[in-house]
């Protein structure tokens, strides 16, 4: 991690400028800037009012982050430093194409129904990622306004200031001094009433997060008979009413693409489930994701005219075949095998061998 003076961020803010100002939010504030080399990053400090607290945050996402470096579901660390009055601040990718909660709330361009499942699947690497840390770590703010798409459209995991790491041999403790946090709607019913802490508390967060993404609906709806999104969806999932709780601008023409909206919602379901020991761990979840995917592409290739199976059948003749690629080896014997009788004789031996490159 690399370790920026103070002065050449402000530098690369423009002296944090208000037109670099991304977002504020109740501990930090985060601006746009340039380095030195033409890096677009994004600078986050503590916000003005938040003072101390707002620092432990910051150093706390800074430490988090620096541990999950190997995820490219993740948003990157740059680097960091300390201002003139010892205030940490972070440097970060800039993530320009904006929030999960923008595309979905868009009105012109809804993200279509591969892209949704596309996104489903790296968010939820990105969260088994921190599950299966040492410690693992509890994200604790899943939502679709810390899902940020980079350059390239990639979905990114953000916002690590209330992450936390749990210990003991069961993956759940009670952090003292640590109140339930989160974002009302995505937080966890057993986590506000136990104070216990678990990564079962990010499954549900994500089960809210994958209702929001195939619905588009908002998370609390105060204006609906039902305001929670779990309780508006999970009873027509259930009745397998499942096209009654897609987007309808998805448009899905398939029964292919039915059937994955299916999957993607019983999976939203369990997550989303009152008790947190019926949960399933994320590492399931990415299991039956990268399942719907596999399932969309097939369909798309047949739908092109393409034999998916033949594809992955050649590839694995592929595969064999050159594990069982033959070459040719010059080994010279300095034994007297053969003609003179002398000691001093040489003789060249080719040897033909397999070569494992698997």
């Amino acid at each position: 991690m690399k370790e920026f003076s103070y002065g050449a961020i402000e530098s690369a803010t423009n002296g944090f400028a208000l037109e670099n100002l991304i977002g504020k939010g109740s501990h930090g504030v985060v601006y746009r800037g340039h380095l030195d080399n033409g890096t677009p990053v994004a600078v986050k400090k503590p916000s003005p009012a938040s003072s101390a607290q707002g620092d432990a945050k910051i150093r706390n996402e800074i430490a988090i982050l620096a541990s999950t470096t190997d995820c490219p579901c993740i948003v990157n660390l740059v680097g960091a430093g300390r201002d003139s009055a010892g205030q940490s601040f972070l440097v970060m990718q800039l993530m320009p194409n904006g929030s999960l909660r923008d595309a979905l709330r868009s009105h012109s361009a809804a993200p279509s129904w591969p892209r949704r499942v596309e996104i489903a699947l790296r968010v939820a690497r990105a969260v088994a990622s921190l599950h299966g840390a040492s410690p693992p770590v509890v994200h604790r703010d899943v939502k679709s306004e810390n899902v940020l798409f980079d350059a390239a459209w990639d979905a990114r995991l953000a916002d690590f200031s209330l992450a936390v790491r749990v210990g003991g041999g069961d993956g759940r403790t009670e952090p003292i001094g640590l109140p339930p946090a989160g974002t009302i709607g995505y937080l966890d019913p057993s986590y506000t009433e136990s104070k216990l802490l678990s990564p079962k508390n990010d499954v549900f967060s994500f089960g809210v997060l994958l209702l929001e993404l195939v619905s588009s609906r908002k998370v609390m709806d105060v204006d609906s008979d039902t305001c929670s999104i779990v309780a508006w969806a999970v009873p027509m999932i259930r009745a397998r009413r499942y096209d009654e709780v897609v987007d309808r601008r998805v448009g899905l023409s398939a029964g292919t693409e039915r059937s994955a909206v299916a999957r993607i919602l019983r999976v939203a379901a369990r997550c989303a489930a009152e008790k947190a020991e019926e949960r399933p761990g994320m590492g399931e979840v990415v299991r039956e994701l990268e399942g719907v995917v596999d399932e969309c592409v097939s369909w798309w290739w047949a739908r092109h005219g393409i034999n998916w199976c033949s594809i992955v059948r050649n590839y694995r003749v592929w595969r064999r075949r050159r594990r069982r690629r033959v070459g040719t080896r010059r080994i010279v014997c300095k034994d007297h095998l053969a003609g003179g009788g002398g000691g001093g004789g040489k003789f060249d031996l080719d040897l033909e061998f397999r070569k494992n490159h698997s």
